[in-house]
């Protein structure tokens, strides 16, 4: 049969426009409807025009341009040479056109209801066109290539068997994928190890596949950006191990996977902004583990929540900047544990943590290359940068850290050029500064956490500059009780700062605590040392014990003087020399040998060398204290 053969009169006009590529649409005011009772258009009669040797009319192109019929049975083009444009248009087909393998040089299906599209290994050198269509049993487009644009803009598609609205695994575009415009999926999209040239839209779509894999791009290679501002998806988004060139915008999109993962996207490189700021929101955990994105990334005014673990994870990342000003997380931590950030970590303004959570941000041993801000911040739960390296600030400038129980602010062995603890109101929890190393420590005497761990803690100066008796105040605050290492940091900021007065009254106190701390002998030695001479830090309190057991003793023996053990040969009897010879057993200015007391004054002698003995040694201990240990951290 020929293409001629049992025509109805809407397929024999058709058949005569084909030459020509002129348009058939029985809608148009100036189509001849009243001859075309049956706008009915079997899918063969199609195929034929396509696949048959119908020579084109002179001075024109043919190609097919049919719009407003019913398409019936099998449109069948698998693996056929289409070297025409097709555009079918308000159409409505019976049965999916079979197109896998098809070669056609454009084909633009639009405003058409289509039972499903397979469009496996395609070639479209130019444009492949599904805008507006409702296709209720998915569209499949797997290794196809398309050399100029894919568009499905306004397109709603409903899943096939297999739960996928739309399959691209593998697909080759040379323009841009457009599903903007309102497009929507109920199923899934599958798009793994795409390489597009153009970029990737989906402004203002809806995806739905609660549960599973709402849209895949994993893999995928895009030479330009991804766009899906105010895109809505209930399911997994991801982009695992992506690559590209430009930004991806997720501004004001809205993400849902409770439980799970609403955006996956680790591994992925980006080499632009990554926003998901503007009311941007995510129902179950946002990860990037891995990603390199080398410019911003951008959470500002999101809202993020994860009921069952981390809100937002970006462990192992490297990020150009991080930027999260006024980001609410109503449940789940932020993890940044090993993170590079080439600039600065904004969280000005956040709300992180919920109350009961272990933790609300975690930066362990990230390195950041610019400063970390939390000025205005509040966190319900604890914020850790344990390890963390910063080059430059960490402030928590008006910061409202809340945990009453267990630690409130993590910061052991931090390094960075300036930490600034000036939060609104003293932290009710603790405060963990251990082994941090600062270059300065500002915070507010006012506004001191309730519980600091010092201990390893080094700085190069504090601010506000305080009085010793301040800073000691400072020291008792924390939980573990007496440590030296506190007390010498604190003593060697004064001597860098030329306060040599400041730190004695350090050095002081840390005697007292050492001592304090120790077995009871070494209390009472300590409290010997301390009485006498302060640990040799007070040297003049030796002056009032020896002026007052000369004095006790010159009375005693002018009252009483001892008997000379030679009458013959012994000096002149002193009391005060006499006195002073029994204080000092490292002289001897010959009365204390010369003459014998008895009695009570001989208890009395004992007890001026027992004190001598210690006043000596003290004095002694206290001097070598002092000359060893020019530095105070020693």
């Amino acid at each position: 049969m020929t293409v001629a053969d049992d025509l109805n009169a809407l397929e024999q006009q058709v058949r005569d426009a084909f030459p020509r590529g002129i348009w058939v649409d029985p809608a148009a005011p100036d189509h001849p409807a009243g001859g075309c009772p049956d706008l009915t258009v079997r899918a063969e009669v199609i195929t034929r025009l396509l696949l048959g040797p119908l020579p084109p009319a002179a001075g024109h192109l043919p190609g097919l341009r049919l719009a407003g019929v019913r398409i019936t049975g099998a449109m069948d083009l698998r693996d056929a040479t289409v070297d025409t444009v097709v555009v079918i248009e308000r159409c409505s087909f019976d049965e999916p056109p079979q197109c896998a393998g098809l070669t056609v040089r454009s084909l633009r299906i639009r405003q058409c209801r289509l039972p499903g599209f397979d469009g496996v290994r395609m070639r479209v050198p130019d444009q492949l066109d599904l805008a507006a269509c409702v296709v209720s049993g998915g569209v499949r487009l797997d290794r196809a290539r398309i050399e100029g644009d894919l568009c499905l803009r306004g397109t709603a598609l409903n899943a096939s068997a297999d739960g996928l609205a739309l399959s691209g695994d593998g697909m080759t575009v040379g323009g841009g994928l457009d599903c903007g415009g309102g497009f929507t999926a109920d199923g899934g999209i599958s798009l793994k190890g795409l390489r597009i040239d153009g970029p990737v839209i989906f402004s203002g779509a809806r995806i739905t596949c609660p549960g599973g894999d709402a849209l895949n791009i994993d893999r995928a290679v895009v030479n330009d950006r991804v766009r899906a501002a105010r895109l809505t998806v209930a399911g997994r988004f991801r982009l695992f191990n992506a690559t590209i060139a430009g930004s991806v915008r997720l501004s004001g999109a809205r993400l849902s996977h409770p439980g799970g993962m609403a955006l996956g996207a680790g591994g992925a490189t980006v080499r632009g902004g990554f926003w998901c700021s503007q009311s941007f929101t995510a129902e179950g955990e946002v990860r990037l583990i891995g990603a390199e994105l080398r410019a911003n990334l951008c959470f500002d005014d999101a809202v993020l929540s994860n009921h069952t673990g981390p809100a937002l994870t970006l462990d192992g990342a490297r990020l150009g900047e991080f930027e999260a000003s006024r980001m609410t997380v109503t449940h789940g931590p932020v993890s940044l544990i090993g993170t590079r950030v080439d600039g600065s970590l904004r969280l000005d303004g956040a709300r992180l943590g919920r109350y009961g959570e272990p933790t609300a941000f975690d930066a362990e041993g990230a390195a950041i290359a610019g400063s970390v801000y939390f000025q205005d911040l509040r966190a319900d739960a604890a914020v850790r940068l344990r390890g963390a390296v910063v080059a430059g600030r960490v402030l928590f400038t008006g910061a409202r850290l809340t945990v009453r129980e267990g630690v409130a602010l993590d910061v052991r062995g931090l390094q960075a050029a300036e930490l600034s603890l000036r939060t609104t109101e003293p932290v009710p929890g603790s405060v963990l500064l251990e082994r941090a190393h600062l270059g300065l420590l500002r915070d507010d005497p006012e506004r001191w956490p309730a519980r600091l761990a010092l201990e390893g803690l080094r700085y190069a100066a504090l601010s506000p500059p305080s009085p010793a008796a301040d800073r000691l105040r400072w020291l008792a605050r924390d939980p573990t009780g007496y440590r030296p290492g506190p007390y010498e940091e604190l003593a060697a900021s004064y001597v860098r700062s030329g306060e040599l007065a400041q730190a004695r009254h350090v050095l002081y106190a840390k005697e007292r605590g050492q001592h304090a701390a120790g077995s009871l002998l070494g209390r009472v030695w300590g409290a010997a040392q301390d009485m006498t001479i302060g640990y040799g830090y007070r040297p003049w309190r030796a002056l009032p014990w020896l002026g007052l057991l000369v004095g006790a003793g010159s009375a005693i023996y002018r009252i009483s003087p001892p008997a000379a053990l030679n009458p013959a040969q012994a000096p002149h009897f002193n009391p005060v020399v006499y006195t002073t010879d029994l204080l000092l057993p490292v002289v001897d200015l010959g009365q204390a040998s010369a003459f014998d007391p008895s009695g009570g004054e001989q208890w009395f002698s004992y007890l001026l060398v027992t004190a001598g003995w210690i006043l000596v040694t003290t004095v002694a201990a206290g001097v070598a204290r002092a000359l060893t240990r020019p530095d105070p951290r020693g």
